[in-house]
C-alpha cells in the first residue's frame, strides 16, 4: 500500500475558548496516521484561555503546533503565519469552532490523488449543536446555513465551473461565486505556491480571493460533499448578525479586485439573468426576494396614499391589488426557510433571525462601498 501523503491542518483562532477543546478532540479523532499529519493553530491575539488550552494539548501531542500572531489583522493574516511553516503536500483549512468528521482527511485528499490538475478541494459544512435550547444554532442547523451544496446547487459534488467573464456575481462571494469557505477547504502545496503561498492582506474576503487566484492560476476546484465538517455557530443572534455583516462587508472589495468595470444587474430568477452595463466603477445590483419584497411593498404604500387623494382607492383597486399580491408573494418566498424551522411556536423568532441576518449582510456590503470604490446591493 502506498504511503499516505503528509498533510497540514491549519486553523486560525482568536478567543475560541468556548469551542477550541471540542475542535481539538474532533481533530484528534480523525482517522489518519499521526506520523503523516501536523496541526498548526495560528493564534491572532487571544485574550482568553485559547492559547493555554492549545498548549496543554501540545504537551501530549507534539504534532500540534502553535504560531502566535499577536498583531493579526484578520484570519487570513494568521493563516499566512501557519502557511510559512506548513510541511504538508496538502494543506487543509478549518476553524477553531469546527468539528471534522472521522474520515475528513481521507475524503478531502481523495480528489487530489485522482486528478493532479485539482488545486483546491472543499467539503460540506453542517451544524454541531452545543446547546439544545440555543435559537441561533437551531436556526442555522435547520436552514443549512453555510451548506456548500445549498449555496451552489451541487448536492452531489463535482468540479466547480471556472470564472469565465469576471462579472461581479462570479467574484463577489455570493451564492453564485465558485469558492470554498476556509471552515472546510484544502489546497495542494503546488497550487498554494503558485499564488504566493499566502492569503491577501485585506481585512476580509480572503477565502474567496484565495479560491479565485488558484482558479486563475489554471487549477481546478472540486467540491467533495462527503468531506464533512460540523460548525459550532455563534452563541447569540447578535454575534450571528455581526458575522453576516462581515461577510457582506467584503463583497465590494472582491468586486474591486476581481471584476471587470461593469454595473451588473443580476436577476435571481429563471436560472439567473445577468445584464452587465459598462460603468466607470464595478458593481452589482442583485435583485432577489428581499429587494422585491421591499420595493413592491413600498410601491403599494405609495400608491395607496396617492389613491386616497387622487381618484380614490376603489378606482385604483386593480393596481393596488396587483402590488399587494406581488409584495405578499415575494415576502412569502423570502420567509419560506423560517416556516420550515421547528418548533413552529417560535416562528416569529426564526423570521426575526432570518430578516436581521439578511439585513446585516446587505448593510455590510452597503457600508463598505465608498471605502472600496465598488457598488454592491445584494437583495
Amino acid at each position: 500500500m502506498a504511503e499516505k501523503p503528509f498533510v497540514t491542518i491549519i486553523s486560525p483562532v482568536r478567543n475560541a475558548e468556548r469551542t477550541i477543546d471540542t475542535t481539538i478532540q474532533y481533530l484528534l479523532n480523525v482517522d489518519y496516521p499521526r506520523e503523516n499529519m501536523e496541526i498548526v493553530f495560528a493564534d491572532g491575539g487571544s485574550t482568553d484561555k485559547t492559547v493555554e488550552i492549545i498548549k496543554k494539548w501540545q504537551e501530549k501531542y507534539p504534532f500540534i503546533k502553535l504560531e502566535l500572531v499577536p498583531d493579526s489583522k484578520s484570519p487570513g493574516h494568521a493563516r499566512n503565519a501557519a502557511l510559512k511553516v506548513a510541511q504538508g503536500e496538502y494543506i487543509l483549512f478549518t476553524d477553531g469552532d469546527c468539528a471534522p468528521h472521522k474520515d475528513w482527511i481521507e475524503k478531502m485528499i481523495e480528489p487530489f490523488l485522482k486528478d493532479p490538475q485539482i488545486g483546491m478541494v472543499g467539503g460540506e459544512v453542517y451544524t454541531l449543536r452545543t446547546d439544545a435550547n440555543n435559537d441561533t444554532e437551531n436556526y442555522c442547523e435547520q436552514t443549512g446555513f453555510l451548506s456548500i451544496g445549498n449555496r451552489v446547487g451541487m448536492k452531489n459534488g463535482g468540479y466547480y465551473p471556472p470564472v469565465k467573464k469576471d462579472l461581479p456575481h462570479e467574484v463577489n462571494g455570493s451564492q453564485t461565486s465558485p469558492f470554498f469557505a476556509t471552515a472546510n477547504a484544502s489546497v495542494s502545496k503546488k497550487a498554494a505556491m503558485a499564488i504566493g503561498n499566502e492569503f491577501w492582506h485585506e481585512p476580509t474576503g480572503e477565502d474567496v480571493d484565495f479560491n479565485l487566484r488558484v482558479s486563475k492560476a489554471g487549477f481546478k476546484l472540486f467540491f467533495q460533499p462527503s468531506a464533512i465538517v460540523d460548525h459550532m455557530h455563534r452563541a447569540t443572534p447578535q454575534q450571528f448578525y455581526k458575522q453576516l455583516y462581515g461577510y457582506g462587508y467584503g463583497h465590494p472589495l472582491l468586486i474591486r479586485e476581481h471584476s471587470k468595470k461593469v454595473l451588473e444587474i443580476y436577476i435571481d430568477y429563471f436560472g439567473g439573468i445577468s445584464i452587465p452595463i459598462p460603468f466607470p466603477i464595478p458593481g452589482i445590483i442583485y435583485i432577489g426576494d428581499w429587494l422585491l419584497m421591499h420595493l413592491l411593498g413600498l410601491a403599494f404604500l405609495i400608491t395607496l396614499v396617492v389613491s386616497a387623494f387622487v381618484g380614490g382607492i376603489i378606482a385604483n383597486f386593480t393596481p393596488l391589488a396587483v402590488l399587494f399580491g406581488l409584495a405578499l408573494f415575494f415576502t412569502g418566498k423570502f420567509f419560506i426557510p423560517s416556516f420550515k424551522v421547528k418548533p413552529r411556536a417560535k416562528l416569529f423568532t426564526w423570521m426575526t433571525i432570518q430578516y436581521m441576518s439578511k439585513w446585516n449582510f446587505i448593510k455590510g456590503g452597503l457600508d463598505s462601498q465608498k471605502k472600496f470604490n465598488a457598488i454592491n446591493l445584494e437583495g
